[in-house]
């Protein structure tokens, strides 16, 4: 950051007074300005014993599969994001869901959250950011075309649960990758 964004004076990389870390501190108003972690939300939604997968349309990581997933926006909780994701990328209304697993990526300052839900049916509407959806089971997971490292993690860990234990358990991970 190179200008205040109360002021909009120049600004100076310093550690600030009762701090430990270099933050930008405005040089005219002292505003310090903080950055801090993204949150990722999202649903592991599973029908039959069988996973939604979704492909994505957008990059990064184009044609890859993924479960329904993205940033949390401000003024929600991470289930209404959550839900709000599943909902705009596949069309999915989930029900009771509980967080199944949170993963810390210091490395890109992110930290996703995933919960699990059971749908009532199959039926998915895909969404523009997604251009194909399938539900699978473990042996039909493209292991090797999933988006990112959380995904495998989340998928190998809810199937080494199972679904009906899934709802009751959680997990926290945290990656260097």
């Amino acid at each position: 950051m190179i200008y205040c964004l109360l002021c909009g004076a120049k600004t100076r990389n310093i550690v600030p007074p009762l701090d430990n870390r270099v933050r930008a501190v405005c040089t005219q108003c002292d505003y310090i300005h903080y950055e801090n972690p993204k949150n990722i939300v999202g649903i592991i939604a599973s029908f039959n014993n069988r996973v939604l997968l979704c492909k994505r349309n957008t990059e990064p990581r184009k044609n890859y599969w993924t479960v329904p997933a993205g940033f949390m926006e401000n003024e929600e909780t991470l289930l209404e994001g959550a839900q709000r994701e599943a909902f705009e990328e596949v069309g999915i209304k989930p029900q009771t869901s509980n967080l199944f697993m949170a993963y810390s990526v210091p490395h890109i300052s992110q930290v996703h959250f995933y919960f699990h839900t059971k749908l009532k049916d199959d039926k998915t509407k895909i969404g523009e950011e997604i251009n194909d959806v399938m539900f699978a089971d473990h042996d039909e997971i493209p292991w090797n075309d999933l988006a990112f490292n959380s995904i495998r993690v989340l998928l190998k860990k809810f199937f080494e649960v199972g679904s009906d234990k899934a709802s009751s358990s959680f997990f926290n991970y945290s990656s260097h990758d």
